[in-house]
């Protein structure tokens, strides 16, 4: 069963209603992902549904901007084990494209990068690109060298939806985007074919930290910085009368005047430890160790171990950071918070004509629910989705800025 419980003792504010106006696919592409959307010839596809379409808030980071604005603006706070391990994933994709070399023989058996085709009836209007993008998963199954890693990636929660598995899947593609080449081809035939959270889920999530030290030494940190925030999410679940206050109040922590501003610290910044590009934000690290597959011993789970209590706490000891459990958590200008979403190129096929396509994929908004069927909008939860375009031969030049939505960040 779900768990709620009191964290701050102050009144929850609703959303301004001018934040949230009416936006098409389009513009919410545009705010959330500016640069990939000056490529746009034709957007084809997305996630967003008729329905939460008026209640997105789109952002560059949907997930630690969602945490970012409750904290600030005082919202009630809604977060699944999806979002989570989502965001988890986003962050790992940029340093496995970073470190593609050396991660190779972890990851695949050949060299370069192989073509991993999907096919399906219909044209680029009619077929479910969401639906090619969760049969891909079953392509890279077969061509990766660990067969349990498709299924590690992809989220199998009590709240888990197709859309989420479908988000994972686009950011499975962007991770293993340098030893793949992705293609969707598409064909005339049959018109239409018609086929008629726990506390569990996050112990499961807390789990699947165990794989990431075999990737070298700074997914093994990010392991140790991201494990004593899961436990705390799996251990309010046995008494959420009594929550760990210091704790959750510390999400967002104050590092400077007023609610968050400027910098960004506290344990969110967990979800921040590489830039879009793999760079390792979060401080100086020991020498990277072997890589090993075996998940046994190793010099990367040995670099976990160790690596909180000495290292960690020595680069961080004349910074005022947030400390948990012997872990230091970084700051980070709140202007270089990364990007929530991944993107991976395919090609699209359409009955002999051939797109250059680009897949995006993450969390790219904040949604304002109500915490009551009629209540006012006081509530965020932050929105993964996906979208498929054609790019363009040259990129548009820059749209005009657009006006920050949240005053205190």
């Amino acid at each position: 069963m779900p768990v709620t419980f009191p964290v701050s003792p102050v009144a929850a504010q609703a959303v301004p209603s001018p934040l949230y106006r009416p936006m098409t696919d389009a513009q919410i592409l545009a705010r959330a992902c500016e640069a990939q959307s000056r490529r746009v010839k034709e957007l084809l596809q997305s996630s967003i549904t008729d329905e939460e379409r008026p209640s997105l808030l789109p952002e560059t980071n949907g997930f630690v901007r969602t945490v970012l604005e409750a904290y600030a603006s005082h919202r009630h706070l809604v977060l699944r084990p999806d979002d989570v391990w989502m965001a988890i994933l986003t962050q790992l994709s940029f340093y496995v494209n970073a470190h593609a070399e050396e991660l190779r023989e972890y990851f695949v058996a050949h060299e370069g990068k192989k073509e991993l085709i999907v096919e399906a009836v219909g044209n680029r209007y009619s077929v479910d690109f969401g639906y090619l993008s969760r049969r891909m998963t079953r392509e890279i199954h077969e061509n990766v060298v660990d067969s349990t890693l498709v299924d590690w990636i992809l989220p199998d929660f009590s709240t888990t939806t197709t859309k989420d598995r479908t988000v994972s899947a686009v950011i499975m593609m962007s991770t293993l985007k340098e030893y793949f080449v992705y293609g969707f081809v598409l064909t005339c035939g049959i018109p239409t074919i018609t086929l008629l959270g726990t506390q569990d889920d996050w112990q499961a999530l807390l789990r699947r930290l165990d794989r990431l030290p075999m990737l070298g030494a700074e997914p093994a940190a990010w392991a140790q910085m991201l494990r004593p925030i899961l436990r705390r999410f799996v251990d309010v679940f046995d008494n959420p009368e009594q929550p760990d206050l210091g704790f959750w109040r510390s999400v967002v922590h104050k590092h400077s005047e007023g609610c968050g501003e400027d910098v960004l610290s506290g344990w969110v910044t967990a979800f921040c430890v590489w830039d879009h590009k793999g760079v390792w934000k979060a401080g100086k690290l020991p020498e990277r160790p072997e890589v090993h597959r075996d998940g046994k011993e190793n010099a990367a789970g040995k670099q976990e171990a160790n690596l909180g209590r000495v290292d960690i706490d020595r680069r961080f000891r004349s910074r005022r950071e947030y400390m948990l459990d012997g872990v230091q958590y970084f700051t980070i200008r709140v202007q270089d918070i990364p990007a929530g979403y991944c993107e991976v190129d395919v090609t699209v096929n359409d009955n002999g004509v051939r797109l250059d396509c680009n897949m995006i994929a993450g969390h790219v908004a904040s949604k304002v629910l109500r915490s009551e069927p009629d209540g006012e909008k006081n509530t965020l939860t932050p929105s993964a989705q996906w979208f498929i375009y054609e790019k363009r031969s040259s990129p548009m030049p820059n749209h005009m800025p657009w006006p920050q939505l949240f005053n205190h960040v």
